[in-house]
């Protein structure tokens, strides 16, 4: 009976570290989502201290420009200084997929953008944008590790046929 007992203990306090943990990955699930969603706020704000908090130091950007592949805020900075002539921009994402690490302190995504904006009072706007990224939580806040800018080619870059 001893045994049932001590068993029986010892499943419930698995199940509700298992329970503390999910919720805790859920908490950071959704920290995450907010972050992403946010990111770059720091365009709408116009603050390039914004985006130095947005990215981490030692961040990887990745352009749609052949020139862009950016290590370190030192490197992305002036790249950011000269994108703040965007005003009133607007991002509209869907299909969002985030892809949270078992610790929840980082994770990856992948989603799909449309940006409107303005520029010497001409609007423009970029569509099918494919974008993703890596964001890491450092000293308590989410950060740019890593993120990746796309607009995709009519036809294949290199061809191959597609089988079903």
């Amino acid at each position: 009976m001893k045994r049932i007992y001590c068993l029986f203990a010892i499943t419930l306090l698995l199940t509700g570290c298992e329970n503390s943990k999910s919720s805790d990955l859920s908490k950071a699930s959704s920290e995450a989502e907010k972050f992403i969603a946010t990111q770059f706020d720091f365009f709408s704000n116009n603050s390039l201290d914004q985006a130095k908090m947005t990215f981490a130091e030692d961040a990887i950007l990745i352009g749609t420009d052949a020139a862009e592949y950016l290590v370190g805020w030192e490197e992305i900075e002036p790249s950011v200084k000269g994108q703040l002539v965007i005003k009133d921009p607007v991002f509209s994402s869907k299909n969002l997929n985030v892809f949270m690490s078992n610790s929840g302190d980082m994770a990856s995504y992948t989603q799909k953008l449309d940006f409107t904006y303005t520029i010497d009072g001409e609007p423009g706007e970029v569509k099918g944008v494919r974008n993703s990224g890596v964001i890491k939580k450092i000293d308590g806040y989410w950060k740019i590790i890593q993120i990746h800018w796309s607009i995709g080619l009519e036809g294949q870059a290199v061809e191959y046929e597609i089988t079903e």
